[in-house]
């Protein structure tokens, strides 16, 4: 009798300390979320009724379909620019070189900035008077006008980098510090020259580590919103064409804004979903064969 009563005083106790969590869970996530599916299929400003239309406008719309494709370009761009840029700097720091504390501090530098502050920090960096194109147009003899970086893709793709890439670049460090030196000595030892102890036995074992902060990098970048509201001009990706159909349009358009949403949802699950089957698929178990 003792047993089934601490068991089940141990169940209760349980219950009554998650409880909390789970009310939070709950109202906070789950209700809105249900919210905005029903929503999604409401005919726009009924509060009856069922239709696909707010989804079948949307994709059938050439802009529509753009604004998905835009999403797609900044975050594949910025997290694949993310990882190219994080293993080198990972690889670097590792050694200790001088100053390297200060260098770790400004990689986490963004992670601490409000994203409406560093967009305008970088719009006015990277503008016709920023500081970037005055050396340009001061010291570089054949630039003679200012180069265009706001307000274009391949400037948003930099100001995501910027933001982002600390996702990717902190979990790499991490899983290259955390990797035993002896095994690279052993692989030194067996006659593998530097590059290879790198390509297959250095980069495999990390591969986990620059996932998880691509992955990182990726959902942050698929819904970024104050970034592209500020320096995307033209360019309105997901998140900010969902503030826009709720923002402009007198009355808002509520329904249309659920749908875009609805199918973001899904788009950055399904995708992130297939991205982590094949990159485990090809860069883990490939590495290690």
């Amino acid at each position: 009798m003792i047993a089934p009563r601490h068991a089940h005083r141990s169940t209760l106790t349980t219950v009554v300390l998650l409880l909390p969590a789970l009310i939070g869970f709950l109202g906070l996530f789950c209700y809105p979320m249900l919210l905005t599916v029903v929503l999604s299929f409401r005919p726009e400003g009924q509060t009856v009724g069922w239709t696909l239309e707010n989804y079948t406008r949307f994709l059938a719309d050439p802009d529509g379909r753009w604004v998905i494709l835009l999403t797609f370009i900044l975050s594949l761009g910025s997290t694949a620019l993310s990882v190219l840029l994080s293993v080198p700097l990972a690889l670097i720091l590792r050694e200790k070189v001088s100053g390297h504390r200060f260098y770790r501090l400004m990689v986490i530098v963004p992670l601490v900035i409000p994203g409406l502050i560093g967009a305008l920090g970088l719009l006015l960096f990277w503008g016709p008077r920023g500081w970037f194109n005055l050396f340009l147009l001061q010291f570089v003899p054949f630039v003679q006008r200012p180069v265009a970086v706001n307000y274009t893709i391949h400037g948003l793709i930099m100001f995501y980098v910027w933001l982002y890439f600390p996702y990717t670049c902190v979990t790499t460090m991490s899983a290259l510090e955390s990797l035993d030196r002896s095994i690279e000595e052993a692989g030194a030892v067996a006659g593998a020259t530097r590059w290879q102890v790198l390509r297959y036995i250095v980069l495999p074992l990390i591969t986990p580590g620059i996932l998880a902060g691509s992955v990182l990098t990726f959902m942050a970048a698929f819904g970024a919103f104050s970034v592209p509201l500020i320096a995307g001009g033209n360019y309105r990706p997901l998140a900010v064409e969902i503030y826009k159909q709720i923002s402009i349009p007198i009355p808002a358009h509520w329904s249309a804004a659920s749908a875009i949403a609805m199918i973001m949802g899904v788009l950055q699950v399904g995708f992130l979903a297939l991205y982590m089957r094949f990159v485990r698929r090809g860069g883990i178990t490939g590495g290690a064969q």
